[in-house]
């Protein structure tokens, strides 16, 4: 199984509201700057002259790095924005990957 090393930015909310009205963010403070995480490689459309490769974070390690128990995650965003809620829409927090200019496909920042 081949890897990557990246780094991310972690950031975590300071949330307002309730789950009937609804809930917003207030505030936002990163709280690692240099976080490491080893991805997992996946070959797309292997085989095809369309083939590359990406990697993405597991559930595990978003929240190992958010610090999160097992809730339910529901997870927005792209492959260098990950924003975090639980499954009731509550915000939990955000990762910015700062080692690569895109996971999908992977390319290195410069």
């Amino acid at each position: 199984m081949k890897t990557i090393e990246t780094t991310w930015e972690l950031w975590s909310y300071d949330v307002w509201g309730n789950g009937k009205d609804g809930f917003e963010v207030n505030d936002r403070s990163c709280f690692d700057r240099e976080y490491p995480m080893i991805l997992k490689v996946t070959v797309n459309n292997p085989g095809t002259a369309q083939e590359f490769l990406s990697a993405y974070p597991s559930d595990k390690q978003i929240r190992q790095a958010l610090g999160l128990s097992r809730l339910r995650l529901d997870l927005d965003g792209d492959d260098l924005v990950i924003y975090v809620n639980s499954s009731v829409g509550y915000p939990l927090g955000e990762l910015h990957c700062t080692s690569h200019k895109s996971l999908s496909p992977i390319k290195a920042v410069a």
